[in-house]
């Protein structure tokens, strides 16, 4: 009980070592195929969800898949927090702070249907 209380159970350094190596420098608009992330944001209290189709509105969006897979591995009390900084298409910077997409989307199938069907209805919506 006490030991939960002192921060997370991992430091995270071998997860990023591993994703860093497996992902390389590829960023979200570089998938194959259309994909959606969700995570959440601690320090802005709101979830952050990378998908394919947010990019061309949001281009800030644009960042590193291993940032993006080590911030929605980030599982409270397992995992510390991820941050990172990253520079849109755009030219303005954005700052990160993720944990686990499960915190706010705990099925990534819905949250991806969700999505689809509001561009089926508003197609200028990304």
């Amino acid at each position: 009980m006490v030991r939960s209380l002192g921060g997370p159970k991992y430091d995270g350094k071998y997860l990023r070592e591993v994703v860093r190596e497996k992902l390389g420098e590829t960023r979200l608009h570089e998938t194959l195929t259309n994909i959606v992330i969700p995570t959440f944001d601690i320090k802005s209290l709101q979830p952050t969800i990378f998908s394919s189709y947010q990019i061309k509105m949001s281009p800030y969006l644009d960042a590193p898949l291993s940032d993006i897979c080590i911030g929605t591995s980030a599982a409270p009390t397992y995992l510390p927090a991820h941050n990172f900084k990253n520079k849109g298409s755009d030219g303005n910077m954005h700052e990160f702070n993720l944990i686990d997409g499960g915190v706010c989307a705990n099925n990534p199938v819905l949250t991806n249907n969700l999505t689809l069907r509001l561009k089926r209805f508003f197609p200028n919506l990304t």
